[in-house]
């Protein structure tokens, strides 16, 4: 599948403005090469979709770093040929501890961020927020759209989160033969 998406140019020598960290459990393979399919947990999960969202986890790169954005591989489903607009749902951002403490959420319309012809890599500004050892971002598509899922070289940091449990499931699907294969969400943490 070949993505389109928003640049993100990051060069900042000679600057005052302090370089971003991108921290990745996929591959991290160019996206337009990468081995990926789209992917709603409305697909498994049903009426229960609107509780389950897609995490990783992460692990902070040095002591006082701060996260400030999140990049989601997704899209809304716009068709550029009829220009009808995918009506307007809510998807949901967390941010959790190792421990599963939730330390932010925000939710927005996914037609703010994922109105595009095709699936983009697109950045969520959040507010600045420390962070020490491992966490987790999830992303809670709630069917009103589908995120990026990398079919190969499973890093084993990708999970389900049941929000009404408190469960972290291992993000793993089988083929036809019943073979398990670990898959990557396509969700990266950004920060200094």
């Amino acid at each position: 599948m070949s993505l389109m998406g928003v640049v993100i140019a990051q060069n900042n020598a000679g600057s005052a403005v302090p370089e971003l960290t991108v921290l990745k459990q996929d591959s991290g393979v160019n996206l337009s090469r990468m081995n990926m399919t789209l992917y709603s947990a409305a697909t498994d999960w049903g009426i229960d979709a609107f509780g389950v969202g897609e995490a990783v986890k992460f692990t902070v790169p040095k002591p006082g770093w701060k996260l400030m954005q999140v990049r989601v591989a997704g899209w809304n489903g716009y068709n550029d040929t009829t220009k009808i607009i995918p009506s307007a749902n809510d998807f949901l951002i967390e941010i959790r501890d190792k421990n599963l403490n939730l330390l932010y959420r925000m939710s927005d319309t996914q037609n703010a961020y994922f109105t595009f012809t095709a699936p983009v890599l697109r950045a969520i500004d959040i507010p600045a927020l420390p962070l020490t050892g491992d966490f987790y971002v999830i992303f809670y598509d709630r069917g009103a759209m589908v995120v990026g899922m990398e079919q190969q070289n499973g890093t084993g940091n990708s999970y389900f989160y049941d929000s009404l449990t408190g469960d972290l499931i291992p993000a793993s699907f089988k083929d036809a033969n019943s073979k398990s294969t670990k898959v990557n969400w396509i969700i990266r943490a950004v920060g200094e």
